[in-house]
């Protein structure tokens, strides 16, 4: 064992006989294990909601989207549907049909300006074709499953009496609810539907395609760039939800921020302990530099014991942070009203990357809490030390 790090320990064992230097250590260490244990809480809290979040997106996304980098029509549709068929774990390329337009109720009482788009899941029935809504168009149209809306597209057709919207009766086959974060079709039709809606008999604006494992979308859009060349934008399911995914990164790292003002305020428990161990030892490192230990010496002895102190802060912060929030997940100890939040529970989330930065950002902030009395110790004269502390 080092010199220093034998001194360190000897005066935190020592400590004990000294009740206000025991008090104040106690409390540096629980002030720091209070601070991580609170930021381990509070980010496992937010990956649990982000990481429903991200898989809602992987659920209702596209993984991949390959849309023309200029123009609005795909240039070879068919090209473009052979490549994304030919990736590694990619199911079913399907054009991307969406517009704008407006629905009403069968009455014609209520009208909603809406945007549609096809999906591969839903078919149109004999009697006509389906549609597929969200709860708050459902809402606003007073219509549910097995009902009739009339879609009104955006663009005219001829007629007799001149040109009159495409209009388009179908009956609602599903009302799906969507989170406030989700950006979605309000109408979802079938690919024959969104066709007539948008006039796009052939082709398509772009081409979506779905992976076994979402994950590796970055991958697949790299490969099906190079193929496609530079006449193509290939974007995964991150791509397309951007916005939303740079607000989850901002949030956790505001939380990260504010949270960590606690480990901060215990840093300063940290300062005022070591600076009142330095005051209390004042004769012992007189001792120690007579007997040759040189500055750096005493300033390791210091730095060892603001690490010390750290490390037990920081260990069992993490421990019951990180203990706790296993708890609070598996047994489901909050509870939340799942017909607003779409979830029963509050979920936690512990991720090792983020507890390894909370672990880092603690012991860095008690070793750096450490650094001014330690350089005052070495600092002090050995004359000097004797004589102030008799």
């Amino acid at each position: 064992m080092r010199f220093e790090t034998f001194v360190a320990l000897r005066y935190l064992a020592a400590s004990r006989r000294r009740a206000h230097v025991a008090l104040v250590a106690a409390f540096s260490i629980v002030g720091l294990a209070v601070g991580v244990a609170a930021l381990v809480v509070s980010l496992a809290l937010l990956s649990g909601f982000q990481d429903r979040i991200r898989r809602q997106m992987m659920d209702r996304s596209a993984h991949l989207r390959v849309s023309p980098a200029r123009g609005s029509r795909l240039a070879d549709a068919d090209r473009v549907r052979a490549v994304l068929a030919g990736l590694p774990g990619s199911s079913d390329p399907a054009p991307l049909i969406e517009g704008r337009g407006w629905a009403c109720d069968a009455a014609g009482t209520a009208a909603v300006p809406v945007r549609y788009r096809n999906v591969t899941n839903l078919r149109d029935q004999a009697s006509g074709p389906a549609a597929r809504i969200t709860t708050s168009l459902s809402t606003r149209l007073h219509a549910g499953p097995g009902e009739s809306i009339r879609m009104i597209a955006s663009r005219m057709r001829l007629s007799p009496i001149g040109p009159i919207p495409v209009a388009v009766e179908a009956r609602v086959a599903d009302v799906q609810r969507m989170g406030t974060l989700e950006r979605g079709a309000e109408v979802e039709v079938s690919e024959a539907t969104a066709r007539l809606l948008s006039g796009i008999a052939q082709g398509a604006a772009a081409y979506e395609a779905r992976l076994r494992d979402p994950l590796h979308a970055s991958v697949a859009a790299r490969s099906a760039q190079v193929a496609l060349g530079e006449g193509y934008r290939v974007e995964t399911w991150r791509e397309l939800n951007a916005p939303l995914a740079f607000a989850l990164r901002l949030e956790k790292a505001v939380i990260f921020v504010t949270v960590a003002l606690v480990i901060l305020v215990a840093a300063l428990n940290i300062v005022s302990n070591i600076a009142l161990t330095v005051v209390e030892k004042k004769r012992d490192l007189g001792v120690f530099t007579a007997m040759g230990a040189a500055p750096g010496s005493l300033e390791r002895i210091y730095l060892t014991l603001g690490g010390i102190i750290g490390l037990g802060g920081t260990a069992a912060g993490v421990a019951f942070g990180v203990g706790l929030s296993v708890v609070l997940d598996r047994f489901r100890l909050v509870p939340l009203p799942a017909d607003v939040y779409l979830m029963s529970h509050v979920p936690f989330a512990v991720h090792p990357g983020e507890v390894a930065a909370v672990a880092a950002f603690a012991l860095a902030t008690a070793l750096l809490a450490a650094v001014l009395p330690a350089r005052s110790a070495a600092r002090l004269a050995p004359g000097e030390a004797i004589r102030l502390s008799r």
